[in-house]
């Protein structure tokens, strides 16, 4: 289970989010990705898309995930609508952090409504802490 709140930023959009998982976490930051720049739809016509990205730590790979939906949205005009599966592992050899997502969405089209452009996913206020049982970090989007 997850949730994530509006944080009060100056001139971005933060968010609190928190989660029992951190395939939970990441989905919770995507989601209110989503939610800061469009209202809710239901897709027409909904495509599925593949995510692999490696990075060293899971601060990392968080900012890459969501930064790589802003990414289709701002130059491929393609928006996500969910995530189908999600799982994060550790490379034993290299230390490194591996995400694979099947996300689902479609092009944009005009029954999307557009209400905010992120101009990019920051690292500011960025950590991902344990607290009471659950995992909690503040995602930042620069408007």
């Amino acid at each position: 289970m997850f949730s994530y709140n509006l944080v009060d930023h100056t001139a971005d959009i933060a968010f609190e989010v928190s989660a029992d998982t951190i395939e939970e976490l990441f989905i919770g930051a995507a989601l209110a990705w989503k939610n800061s720049v469009t209202d809710d739809f239901e897709t027409v016509k909904p495509e599925k898309k593949d995510i692999f990205i490696y990075e060293d730590t899971l601060e990392e790979l968080l900012v890459s995930f969501v930064s790589e939906l802003n990414f289709q949205l701002s130059a491929r005009k393609w928006i996500f609508h969910s995530i189908q599966k999600l799982t994060i592992e550790e490379e034993n050899a290299k230390g490194r952090m591996h995400l694979k997502a099947t996300v689902s969405g479609e092009a944009l089209s005009v029954h999307h409504n557009i209400k905010e452009e992120i101009k990019a996913v920051t690292f500011h206020q960025m950590s991902i802490e344990k607290r009471d049982n659950q995992l909690v970090t503040i995602i930042v989007f620069d408007i």
